[in-house]
């Protein structure tokens, strides 16, 4: 018969699958929700103003970026729900396997920014260079929490917090378009901030402090999605990102 130190330990590893498996369905659900119009469901619903439609090597790519985003978003809810059925070895397996798919995330998300930079945002109130700073802030948050997540395989509980975190920052791409929250929200923030939450409240009532993985890794993504556009607005980014660009950006709502 299992003890009661036993039982305790498994109630704990219950609770603790049940809580990662509702943030990946979280997670997942918003950016479908989000990313359903312009992308998932361009076929049969009225697609809104996208880079997409745009004729030649610029569109494949803006699908290119969408798929990859897509395959990260898919894996992280393979990789959680394998956790959560225990099938570690497997989990394990995926894992040493996405070093390549991390790259060209990265890689891509730096690019696309730049390509938004260059020829303008859709549907946001901002000029291209101030909106720039969001997606590659962004894509930086990312890369640094993703990529200690990745090194971090060793310590179970740093390991998917990280990576909880590296997929918050991403999803943010979709969570924005959640038209729902615009109302309630002031234009350079995103709703996506409040997925942070659950996960230091998770900390309080588990371990009773905050883990150090959630305290940076939160700060970090709450940084890149609260202040990149406070960024954006100031002289020497719009230097910076002008003479990258070659050009003063596109105004608000003027996207090419």
């Amino acid at each position: 018969m299992a003890t009661f130190a036993q039982r305790r330990t498994r109630g704990s590893l219950r609770s603790e699958r049940a809580f990662f498996l509702s943030m990946m369905a979280a997670i997942f659900f918003l950016v479908v929700w989000g990313f359903a119009p312009s992308f998932y469901l361009r076929s049969v619903m009225a697609p809104p103003p996208t880079h997409i439609d745009w004729p030649g090597w610029i569109g494949w790519m803006f699908i290119a970026h969408g798929l990859l985003f897509s395959l990260w978003l898919l894996l992280f809810a393979v990789q959680t729900v394998l956790i959560g059925s225990k099938q570690l070895r497997l989990h394990k397996a995926i894992g040493r396997s996405v070093t390549p798919l991390y790259f060209a995330i990265v890689a891509m998300g730096l690019f696309v920014g730049y390509l938004g930079a260059r020829y303008g945002f859709h549907a946001v109130p901002f000029d291209s260079i101030t909106f720039s700073a969001l997606p590659w802030f962004v894509i930086l948050a990312f890369a640094l929490l993703a990529w200690l997540g990745l090194n971090e395989r060793r310590d179970p509980q740093r390991h998917k917090r990280l990576m909880l975190l590296a997929t918050i920052a991403i999803a943010d791409a979709g969570i924005a378009r959640v038209t729902l929250f615009h109302p309630y929200l002031p234009p350079w923030m995103s709703a996506t901030v409040f997925l942070l939450v659950p996960l230091l409240v998770w900390d309080l009532a588990t371990l009773h402090r905050i883990h150090p993985a959630t305290a940076r890794g939160g700060l970090l993504v709450a940084a890149s999605l609260l202040l990149s556009v406070p960024v954006g607005m100031t002289a020497p980014w719009h230097s910076l990102v002008g003479t990258l660009i070659g050009s003063e950006g596109v105004p608000a709502g003027k996207a090419d």
